[in-house]
């Protein structure tokens, strides 16, 4: 009767000390995927903006030129429209730093962009690369707030 006692203690014990060491193993991973976080971004309230209105904002530091930009500047420079993409990027403001979408089936397409341009993104994403010098972010989860239209807010005084 000791000894059957003494096997239930002994698995008890181990039991116990297995699942301790499994946590541990867990921990490390989690401290691996730190440098996960340098390739991830996570938006709001980020300003759908055409290139060149994005750029000006940069430069002169006022934001006003990216709720003023007209749609018609997120084709200049593009040679056929047909078969490039618009230039339109999202423009943080709270970092002061702009990125191209990647559009595709899996995210964002460049109408969703289009169709809320002058407004805003909310969502998170990660880097999948650069274009001319700009970090490109391809959306896992997003919501586009349009750009509400003039009049919305008559009435309202």
């Amino acid at each position: 009767m000791k000894r059957i006692f003494a096997y239930i203690l002994s698995l008890a014990f181990l039991f116990s000390v297995s699942p301790a060491v499994v946590y541990a193993q867990q921990d490390v991973a989690v401290d691996e995927s730190e440098d996960d976080e340098e390739d991830t971004v996570e938006l709001t309230s980020a300003v759908i903006t055409a290139l060149s209105c994005a750029k000006e904002a940069e430069e002169s530091g006022e934001f006003e030129v990216l709720s003023s930009c007209p749609p018609i500047k997120a084709w200049e420079g593009v040679e056929d429209i047909y078969t490039q993409p618009p230039k339109i990027v999202v423009f943080d403001v709270t970092e002061g730093e702009y990125y191209y979408v990647q559009a595709s089936k899996d995210s964002v397409y460049y109408s969703d962009l289009l169709e809320g341009f002058g407004g805003s993104i909310d969502g998170e994403g990660s880097f999948v690369g650069e274009k001319d010098g700009i970090k490109v972010v391809k959306f896992e989860e997003f919501e586009i707030t349009p750009k509400p239209k003039p009049g919305f807010f008559k009435g309202c005084l």
